[in-house]
């Protein structure tokens, strides 16, 4: 299967960007299986309605009202339906990074994605 992995991982960290919920929403069902996992250390998502949620509030956090942006960072990388990319948090005014992190996406035969993997990365300073 041949997918085109910066593509997805772009629409993956627009979706975390986008202001309006209902184009939120058809992001998250355009990305995910209906019944699409995404796990965090402490968080255990399932469907379509908890994505929204988990999102939204990711969004209305770091987004809305504090103006950071999740940009995809490096090339993502990928093969036996599995995705693999890096992104970081991003001040927009400053440019300065104020979070890293990666996703481990494993995909079904469509493209869509079964389960997300998330990891948050120490920041380091120079």
């Amino acid at each position: 299967m041949m997918t085109d992995f910066e593509k997805l991982a772009n629409r993956y960290v627009a979706v975390w960007n986008e202001p309006d919920q209902m184009k939120r929403r058809n992001g998250i069902e355009r990305l995910w299986v209906q019944d699409g996992l995404h796990f965090t250390p402490t968080r255990d998502v399932k469907g379509y309605d908890r994505l929204e949620a988990r999102i939204e509030e990711s969004h209305n956090k770091f987004v809305r009202e504090q103006g950071f942006v999740f940009q995809v960072a490096g090339e993502p990388l990928g093969h036996h339906d599995v995705v693999k990319f890096h992104w970081v948090m991003v001040d927009p005014k400053s440019d300065t990074i104020n979070a890293v992190g990666s996703d481990v996406l494993l995909l079904d035969e469509s493209g869509l994605i079964i389960s997300d993997y998330q990891f948050t990365e120490p920041l380091t300073r120079a």
